[in-house]
């Protein structure tokens, strides 16, 4: 009987190991997008309000559900007006809006092809939670990009900026 625990103790360790090893991956494909985001979030919400994006943060550290996320997205856009306003650079999307549609669709398909790649299912109650969590991890993971872009275009002008990393300032 420990045999069998122990091995089903290594399967778990091992797929977790491939579940971060696939998030990671993904996070490294939607970097560009989480910083165009940060920028977004820098012009509209500015650094004065930056408790907005710590709090976001603090919501998707431990949100149990995707819910949870959107629901704080969708309450902040209504309440907020500077959450309701479009990057003049770069889209006419308002901010909380594109950043619920990226989480909720764009990131849906990286959880979906990290799920089929892994043969995760979601027909039993073990097969669902990790699921869940795989979504919650990708979601967490753009949101702590994108936050850490706000933060440093927030607070710091371009020319100390470009004067830090000259060569790559676009995520690239």
């Amino acid at each position: 009987m420990a045999i069998s625990k122990q091995g089903a103790s290594r399967k778990n360790a091992h797929l977790a190991l491939k579940i971060t090893i696939e998030v990671q991956d993904a996070a490294e494909q939607f970097y560009p997008e989480s910083y165009k985001l940060g920028e977004h979030a820098a012009a509209v919400i500015t650094n004065r309000h930056r408790s907005q994006l710590t709090n976001l943060e603090n919501v998707a550290a431990s949100a149990f559900k995707t819910s949870d996320i959107f629901d704080y997205i969708k309450r902040q856009t209504a309440r907020y007006d500077y959450w309701r306003r479009p990057h003049s650079q770069h889209s006419q999307e308002i901010f909380g809006v594109r950043l619920l549609n990226i989480l909720s669709k764009d990131l849906e398909k990286k959880h979906n092809t990290i799920c089929n790649k892994l043969a995760i299912q979601s027909d039993t109650d073990e097969g669902r939670h990790l699921y869940r969590h795989v979504y919650l991890l990708l979601i967490r993971q753009f949101i702590q990009q994108m936050v850490v872009q706000y933060e440093f275009s927030a607070n710091l002008s371009q020319e100390e900026k470009e004067s830090m990393f000259p060569q790559k300032m676009k995520g690239d």
